[in-house]
């Protein structure tokens, strides 16, 4: 089974995006930084709008790291600007 999507907000502090995804009955936290949301969005800007703008993809790089590193359904996933940038790579070559 994929990981399903729950719901996305950012922190009240600004500076941190959390999504929450489930997968084989657990919950998984998702974390994504600023910078993160800065460099998937065009012009950058890092805020609500953009996380929800782009929760899409989001979720899509963390599926792709729950399913390629099995970790513990309690583990955080991160995600990193090297991950926004590998999958940005992936779907230039597929276009």
């Amino acid at each position: 089974m994929l990981p399903r999507f729950i719901t996305a907000f950012l922190k009240s502090s600004g500076e941190t995006g959390v999504v929450l995804m489930e997968h084989e009955g657990a919950q998984r936290v998702v974390i994504i930084d600023r910078d993160v949301l800065r460099e998937i969005s065009n012009p950058p800007r890092a805020d609500e709008t953009r996380l929800q703008e782009h929760v899409g993809t989001i979720c899509e790089i963390a599926a792709s790291k729950i399913l390629l590193q099995p970790q513990s359904s309690f583990s955080r996933i991160r995600i990193s600007r090297d991950d926004v940038e590998a999958w940005k790579a992936s779907h230039d070559t597929l276009h």
